[in-house]
């Protein structure tokens, strides 16, 4: 083997070996850098852990849970895929945010500068998410409680017309709850307010139209009250078919009528127009 061949494996070998120690070095000097990284992971890792608990603890004992029970938002996220209990839903996203906050450190600690610009992004923009999912939680909540207690007390327009009417006054509020939600993440909506409130219309149409049929009832027995109240009084005894007993009130749609074992039944007014009634004074 020649001079030159020697001198040549020499300096591969050098080379290689500066490389290496170059490697190693950098290595060595980044251990620390990766260990911050890790130990700040963890401490975010507990602190979200308690964070997660104490979330969960609370928002169980302000009745979150038994809200969203009673305005069907339960049922909807276990529909969804989601946690059942909302307490449960607001310990994870406590958690995951905590943690997501903790990675900027992490990244900055690693020299992940573009990371760390794209986390803070992020983060300067979670409060207006947060606004959102609280305005689309509770506004819904709300919505699903007005929605029920229409259709639970049909009493006074009758369980059809209880029904679409809460089913429209639901529809229209879950709609602006959806846009007020997008305006607060500052997206733009006027395309969406165009195609929004077209499908509103087609469903408020729908909606009328079922409104309006079960509304004939409701007018017709509107209109009769006024002819009961003229011909019949509290406390005359009528007999209206099998029927028999007091009159103890003529209300807007509906006879109260008292019967001899002390039990009340509501007949509408429109059966008093129709049918014969005998009258004992």
């Amino acid at each position: 083997m020649d001079t030159d061949a020697l001198l040549d494996i020499s300096k591969l070998k050098t080379t290689v070996v500066e490389n290496l120690n170059s490697q190693w070095a950098d290595l060595i000097a980044f251990l620390p850098n990766l260990l911050g990284a890790v130990v700040i992971l963890l401490v975010g890792l507990i602190i979200a852990f308690i964070l997660k608990k104490i979330g969960s603890s609370l928002f169980r004992k302000i009745g979150i849970d038994r809200m969203s029970r009673n305005a069907g938002v339960s049922d909807v996220m276990q529909d969804a895929g989601l946690a059942r209990r909302p307490s449960l839903l607001a310990g994870k996203i406590i958690f995951w945010l905590v943690l997501f906050i903790f990675l900027v450190p992490a990244a900055n600690t690693l020299g992940l500068t573009e990371l760390v610009n794209l986390f803070k992004g992020v983060i300067s923009f979670l409060p207006k998410i947060i606004t959102a999912l609280v305005i689309v939680i509770f506004g819904i909540m709300f919505a699903q409680f007005l929605r029920r207690s229409i259709i639970d007390k049909p009493s006074t327009i009758g369980s059809d017309s209880a029904k679409s009417l809460g089913n429209l006054i639901y529809g229209i509020m879950v709609t602006v709850i959806v846009l007020v939600a997008l305006e607060q993440l500052e997206i733009e909506t006027k395309l969406l307010h165009s195609i929004i409130m077209i499908v509103v219309s087609g469903i408020m149409l729908a909606l009328a139209f079922s409104v309006g049929f079960g509304a004939r009832e409701v007018a017709h027995n509107l209109l009769s009250g006024i002819y009961a109240r003229e011909h019949f009084k509290p406390g005359e005894h009528v007999e209206i078919d099998d029927v028999k007993g007091n009159i103890q009130e003529v209300s807007t749609l509906n006879t109260i009528i008292e019967l001899s074992d002390n039990e009340t039944v509501s007949i509408p007014n429109s059966t008093l127009y129709k049918s014969i009634v005998k009258i004992s004074h």
